[in-house]
């Protein structure tokens, strides 16, 4: 079969067609990676300083929420039969209720707020101290260490007598329910007649002091207690801690902080199982001050001032709560001139929360 001349470039067409794409993938990535690298500024030392954060306020809304626990008795059907409780009830019930509101602060890094520091000629500055993420704490000073908020501890429930050990021989032998709750019943009469001639010195066998006699006394109503907690049902509460975190970027009015379930306790703030409380904050001043620098190279160093703002928590239209809590993110920055810093050995500490001066002195000071 002879070759012409068409076939041939038809041949090399196909050639070309099917290396296209290989030629695509070697020379495409070349155009692709010749872009611009960007450096981000990390925190700490940096060729011509130091590079630092400051910080920004965050809320840690502590809540002390009890979660309550009705459990009927063996014998709640039969209580007002042999004891005349009525209103018993049946069944399980479970609610949820808040006990007590706190609120403590914590600094984070305002990625807003980031400076390289450039001290100059003969400057006395040998140490400046950073938290882990990079927010500055003190110049030539040890840094400030707040008191941590105390995590709530249970206290220890006292030990719970099993009502089922101090019944008679006779009811725990009883065929029926019917008939053991109304052989208890007469078991808590009998305590209840020899407590009182206990009480009326009527006994066949009395103490000898009082202290004995007391103790005997609290020994029946203890067995009292826990037979007739078979007819009554058992209340068992349990408190734990929530913490809410949040960082405001602005004042805020009425909008939801939680909800709280009355049987499933805390839930998300989108959940309308459960009851909302509200949480509105408003600045008490406006500060004014220097805008933040365009430049962020300098000497000397830059530090918050916050703003004063009133935290309030109400649910239902009645105010629960109130803190009044400085923000940094409310107020505005304020250079620390590096002129400070030489001749004299500068000592400079700042709050973790807020970023704010504690204090700043100079040897010549002291």
């Amino acid at each position: 079969m002879r070759t012409t001349a068409t076939d041939i470039m038809r041949n090399r067409v196909k050639v070309l067609f099917t290396l296209l794409p290989f030629y695509l993938f070697t020379f495409l990535p070349l155009s692709v990676s010749a872009q611009p690298e960007i450096s981000v500024l990390q925190p700490g030392q940096a060729v011509d300083g130091t590079v630092y954060f400051l910080p920004k306020t965050t809320l840690q809304v502590h809540l002390l929420i009890e979660k309550t626990t009705y459990t009927p008795g063996e014998f709640a059907r039969y209580a007002e039969r042999y004891l005349r409780l009525s209103d018993i009830a049946q069944q399980e019930q479970v609610s949820h209720s808040i006990v007590r509101f706190d609120v403590s602060t914590v600094g984070v890094r305002d990625t807003s707020k980031c400076y390289l520091v450039r001290l100059k000629g003969k400057s006395k500055t040998t140490e400046i101290n950073l938290s882990d993420d990079g927010i500055l704490q003190a110049v030539n000073d040890t840094p400030i260490r707040l008191t941590p908020h105390q995590t709530f501890r249970p206290a220890r429930k006292p030990k719970i007598t099993n009502p089922m050990q101090l019944l008679g021989r006779e009811a725990l032998q009883a065929g029926s329910t019917a008939k053991m709750a109304e052989l208890t019943a007469q078991q808590i009469q009998e305590l209840k007649e020899q407590r009182q001639l206990l009480v009326t010195g009527e006994a066949d066998e009395m103490p000898q002091d009082e202290s004995q006699l007391r103790l005997m006394i609290n020994e029946i109503d203890a067995q009292c207690d826990a037979l007739t907690s078979l007819f009554t049902g058992t209340i068992s509460r349990d408190t734990t801690e929530q913490v809410l975190t949040i960082c405001p970027d602005r004042e805020l009015e009425h909008d939801v902080l939680f909800r709280l379930s009355r049987r499933l306790g805390l839930v998300d703030a989108d959940d309308l199982s459960g009851v909302p409380f509200y949480l509105t904050l408003k600045k008490l001043n406006d500060a004014e001050g220097i805008p933040a620098p365009d430049n962020k190279k300098h000497e000397g160093f830059y530090v918050n001032v916050p703003t004063l703002a009133r935290m309030t928590i109400e649910q239902d239209g009645q105010q629960l709560a109130t803190f009044d809590i400085p923000f940094a993110q409310f107020g505005f920055v304020d250079l620390r001139d590096g002129g400070l810093f030489k001749g004299n050995n500068t000592h400079l500490q700042l709050h973790p929360a807020t970023g704010a001066v504690v204090k700043m002195t100079t040897d010549a000071e002291q």
